[in-house]
């Protein structure tokens, strides 16, 4: 049973990771908008912004559930440890079916990030968009690539019950 705790534990300290990189990333644009008013920080700041909200978002919603849900969870284990894989196999196929989605949309902030810095690098303004969606691209994708890894390790657990 240990393997719930230590899969759902992970999944709740990186949803801590995703509440406060969304909340630096807003912080900063605010203070760049405020501090600096020059188009690279208005750029830069619409994908921190937009990016940050969604990892607040995600990140809150992960890490205010977990602890409820990995009660739930290890409840069910010790009743039924056939019903506990009845139940989170198909939960955890759609969390692992999901990963792929995400991955492409982070992919493909990186890709366009990388677009727009190599493209238009003499206007400030799509610099700062492009040098934005770059970094909150290769953040966001790199904390899922762990967080698949981690789902792919518990799947695997659950399988072989």
């Amino acid at each position: 049973m240990d393997f719930i705790k230590t899969y759902f534990t992970a999944e709740k300290n990186e949803s801590l990771l995703f509440i406060l990189m969304g909340v630096a990333a807003i912080a900063f644009s605010a203070y760049a908008l405020l501090k600096w008013s020059e188009p690279y920080y208005k750029g830069l700041a619409i994908p921190l912004i937009l990016i940050g909200i969604i990892q607040i978002i995600v990140g809150g919603s992960v890490y205010f559930r977990t602890d409820k849900q990995t009660a739930d969870l290890e409840k069910l284990y010790q009743i039924s440890t056939s019903n506990f894989k009845t139940q989170e196999t198909p939960r955890m196929d759609t969390v692992m079916k999901n990963f792929s989605l995400y991955k492409k949309i982070e992919i493909a902030f990186v890709l366009i990030g990388i677009l727009l810095i190599v493209f238009a690098p003499s206007r400030e303004f799509w610099l700062g968009v492009g040098v934005g969606m770059l970094l909150q691209g290769a953040v966001m994708l790199t904390l899922d690539i762990f967080a698949e890894k981690r789902g792919t390790v518990y799947i695997e657990v659950i399988r072989k019950l």
